[in-house]
């Protein structure tokens, strides 16, 4: 069979994948992160705890990532007197579509399978794509063992002269598209089913449902130098379903984030591949631990087995002796068993606690705080503190959000639908002016707030001593409160402004609180306006 120039491609990434050893290390790290720690030991006997201590440090991560709330900001790098308040309304635009897209692609769920994937594997990977039929972006989480850079030795996507996604689809669908595409029927009749999941992340990835008729479709990316635009083919291993075609973008629609960088290599590094022999060393000493118990925690009988008719260990049996003079201990007797060395003990217990402190999952940061203990303000300080080694993958996962931005302003600009260019608010739907779209330079800013609800006591506290002290109004105090405090703030402001008498700014509004006789009355004496101002102002 000949195979397709994508194909060999692809066998060339996965070549470079086995070397690296990476399929190996993505199945084991997700194994260990899952809790199937025994896989392929032959126990014999030997008992098997798990004592996971992997889940628990890479779930408190990816929640101290996830933590803050994140806003995107567009702006223009290119705008001057004449096309600034177009630029600058476009730009506004583009912030608020960015929120509303937020929301209708999930990115919250889908970041933290992200970070996760990203933390587990090394490496989290969103494909965004344009839907044609839904006229709608859509997006899809990559394996890093499913996606192959032209340069896996250089880390920007951006830069890479091709990018290939392998997906797994079934045969049916895969005919039908090649079809709708112009493919011959007799050629899609050579599209048929395979076996390779061996590069499927994940065990369970590599088992598939019998008779479920799946194969491997290639998705190569590439930017063309004439258009400047990325193009793409669909291929399998034998023929091509998709032949070039201009998506318009000038961007890949790709955003990564390597959980740690490694130098000179496209994939990151996860920190279970050094958790590994730690979790193995605990599970090892528990299970030594454990079968020692079984054996030697309770005494042994030893008896004469001259004198001894039914000799047992179960609880209350009668044991029956013949007719013996000897003192009945040196007929029947228990052994005390050696007990286990507290070193097991104390080796297990502090290989646990130097793991989780030196990954930065102290009990602390893993919320282990009686709050009724600590004030809001000294728990944050805690976390704080103890998140300080996620500092740099905070500012990697901001960046591959600013990626992400990016990306959805490139297939907005690129295909200018409808529904992509229109702007739903509460207020009033706008739409993006797509001329000035195609014109504009963006650049966008990420803006990070804290949302975790020891940062909100910390505010309600401060909040609290500024109105004690008569720096603040009530007003003031319900306005600055964070959303979710608990207090129905919003209706309490209601109910006060329906109380407070409208102040009056100015004459016509005061001339339009008067009755019809006292506008009359207005028109011959002025001073009616004045009286009924002060009138207003006395009002409490």
């Amino acid at each position: 069979m000949e195979f397709t120039n994508d194909w060999e491609l692809y066998e060339k990434g996965i070549d470079f994948k086995n070397r690296i050893n990476l399929y190996k290390e993505v199945e084991d790290n997700n194994r260990f992160f899952q809790g199937d720690q025994w896989h392929g030991v032959k126990s014999e006997g030997l008992p098997t705890p798990v004592f996971n201590i992997i889940k628990p440090v890479i779930r408190y991560k990816v929640s101290a990532v996830m933590q803050n709330n994140i806003k995107i900001s567009y702006s223009s790098e290119n705008y001057n007197e004449k096309n600034s308040e177009k630029m600058n309304k476009v730009c506004e635009l583009l912030t608020n579509k960015a929120e509303i897209l937020w929301e209708q692609l999930k990115m919250d769920f889908h970041n933290e399978e992200l970070l996760k994937d990203s933390a587990i594997s090394g490496d989290g990977i969103a494909y965004f794509y344009y839907d044609d039929e839904k006229d709608k972006i859509k997006l899809e989480l990559i394996d890093n063992t499913n996606i192959y850079p032209s340069n896996p030795n250089y880390a920007n996507i951006q830069q890479q002269d091709y990018i290939i996604i392998a997906f797994r689809r079934t045969v049916d669908s895969v005919r039908e598209e090649a079809l709708s595409n112009g493919v011959k029927k007799e050629l899609t009749e050579s599209i048929v089913s395979d076996d390779d999941t061996l590069q499927t992340a994940g065990a369970l990835g590599k088992i598939e449902q019998e008779d479920s008729n799946m194969c491997t479709v290639l998705l190569k990316l590439w930017k063309d130098k004439k258009t400047k635009t990325v193009h793409f083919t669909k291929s399998t291993k034998g023929i091509v379903i998709c032949d070039d075609k201009d998506t318009g973008c000038e961007l890949y629609p790709i955003a990564m984030l390597n959980w740690e960088t490694r130098k000179n290599c496209f994939h990151g590094a996860s920190d279970v591949t050094g958790l590994i022999p730690n979790q193995l060393y605990i599970n090892k000493i528990a299970a030594m631990v454990m079968l020692s118990t079984m054996y030697t925690a309770f005494p042994k009988m030893v008896y004469d087995e001259n004198l001894v008719d039914n000799p047992s260990n179960q609880i209350g049996v009668a044991i029956g002796v013949n007719g013996s003079d000897k003192p009945i201990n040196s007929i029947i007797d228990y052994i005390t068993p050696a007990s286990v060395s507290n070193d097991a003990f104390g080796m297990f217990e502090r290989t646990v606690a130097l793991t989780k402190e030196l990954m930065g999952a102290n009990d602390g940061a893993l919320g282990a705080i009686n709050p009724e203990n600590a004030s809001g303000k000294a728990i944050q300080a805690v976390m704080d503190q103890a998140a300080q080694p996620l500092e740099s993958t905070k500012r990697r996962f901001y960046n591959y959000v600013e990626d992400v931005a990016l990306i959805w302003a490139d297939i907005i600009r690129a295909y200018c639908s409808k529904e992509l260019l229109t702007v739903k608010t509460e207020e009033k739907v706008d739409k993006i002016d797509s001329e000035v779209l195609k014109n504009i330079l963006l650049t966008v800013k990420v803006d990070v707030g804290p949302s975790t609800r020891w940062s909100e006591l910390s505010t309600i506290e401060s909040l609290d001593t500024l109105l004690k002290n008569n720096h603040i109004t009530f007003d003031m105090y319900l306005e600055l409160l964070p959303k979710n405090c608990g207090i129905p703030k919003d209706k309490i402001l209601q109910m006060i402004k329906e109380k407070t008498p409208k102040i009056p700014a100015n004459e016509d509004e005061v001339i339009g609180m008067l009755s019809e006789e006292e506008r009359m009355a207005a028109l011959k004496n002025p001073q009616v306006i004045t009286d009924k101002l002060k009138q207003t102002l006395s009002v409490k």
